[in-house]
């Protein structure tokens, strides 16, 4: 059985919270493919105002065929560590081998031996890398004996929402967040390297990034975030609510691809919840079964999870162990039957999905 990928919380103290990738709101309409195509500068730095919390990270992950899969997540935050306002810079890297073994590394840098462009995806930390610009980017990575040295190369087109990928929670004080997924799903060729041998894979991936003026816990209250891959379509979805602080608003978005090109992006998704139960280790209440519905002119029907095992369930950084907020990640069974303008889309399939609670 193929390894799916699991996803990493930021293993610090002095870090608020981070995710591997999240879905801002988004508008239903026409979809023209070209206004929502990425560019390159929508994956590179953002300059963020100076003086306040802020966060921003480059994500990848892939699931290859030989069982082995692996995710990483490049950080550049700004947190408030005991008052003062401290500039944290680290990668999250993690390996997991067909049997379910982890390893991971997570090494921090200075701004000093770091660079990151304005212009592009172009992220140097130490003597690791990623680089590139449409349709191709390169990773690589070495911390002791784990690493990797990967192309990612596009399978569909990358996508932001027009006209710069930020979504606003509230005006004032401004608080906002910016999405661009440069690789919804990307062919994946290269090694991993586990204590010190090369690895030779091929498979399938994804890589995102974000970027904010706010912590997340203040902007959200809870998210379920995922992606379905089968045949010739692509999906990444999430439904969840803004915080009670940004008014406690349904913010949810399904984004769907048919072979290169964006096909509907709509805000209209909904999730009705069954099977409620207590995860002890976070004391988090989640669903066992979620049903996604999207009710948009171009996408309808359902896509059904059944959780068939807890993979991960992680307090929140600086959080006790049962005080009900944590990250939990599943491994569920996968029943899709929508409608894509016209077309059945009908697959049974595993999945790998998450749920996070502030």
């Amino acid at each position: 059985m193929r390894k799916f990928v699991p996803g990493l919380l930021i293993c610090c103290m002095i870090v608020s919270v981070l995710f591997a990738a999240c879905a801002p709101s988004a508008t239903t309409q026409p979809t023209d493919p070209a206004a929502y195509q990425l560019k390159d500068i929508d994956d590179a730095q953002h300059v963020l105002p100076v003086g306040g919390e802020d966060y921003e990270w480059w994500y990848m992950d892939a699931s290859f065929d030989n069982g082995y899969s692996f995710v990483t997540s490049w950080q550049i935050i700004h947190a408030k560590v005991k008052g003062d306002l401290t500039p944290i810079r680290l990668i999250q890297f993690a390996i997991y081998d067909p049997q379910g073994k982890k390893t991971t590394r997570l090494p921090f840098f200075t701004e000093q031996n770091s660079s990151t462009s304005k212009t592009s995806c172009d992220v140097v930390y130490g003597s690791n890398h990623i680089k590139g610009t449409y349709p191709k980017y390169d990773i690589e990575f070495l911390e002791k004996d784990a690493g990797c040295k990967l192309t990612f190369e596009n399978l569909t087109q990358g996508f932001r929402n027009p006209p710069d990928g930020v979504t606003y929670f509230s005006k004032d004080p401004e608080r906002y967040m910016g999405w661009a997924i440069a690789q919804p799903k990307a062919k994946v060729t290269g090694v991993l390297i586990l204590d010190g041998k090369e690895i030779p894979v091929s498979g399938i991936g994804y890589h995102d990034h974000n970027w904010g003026n706010t912590m997340l816990n203040d902007i959200y209250s809870y998210w379920h975030w995922g992606r379905i891959m089968t045949g010739d379509y692509t999906f990444v979805y999430s439904v969840g609510e803004s915080s009670k602080i940004t008014g406690s608003k349904p913010v949810s978005a399904l984004v769907s691809f048919k072979g290169h090109e964006l096909v509907d992006l709509t805000d209209k998704l909904y999730g009705d919840y069954g099977d409620l139960t207590l995860d002890k280790a976070t004391g988090v209440t989640y669903p066992k079964t979620l049903v996604l519905r999207p009710e948009s002119p171009n996408v309808t029907g359902t896509i059904t999870n059944k959780v068939k095992e807890l993979v991960e369930n992680d307090p929140l950084p600086g959080m006790d162990a049962g005080a009900g907020n944590g990250y939990l990640r599943f491994l569920s069974d996968c029943d899709v039957k929508l409608n894509v303008k016209g077309e059945k889309v009908e697959t049974q399939s595993k999945l790998i999905h998450e749920f996070i609670h502030f």
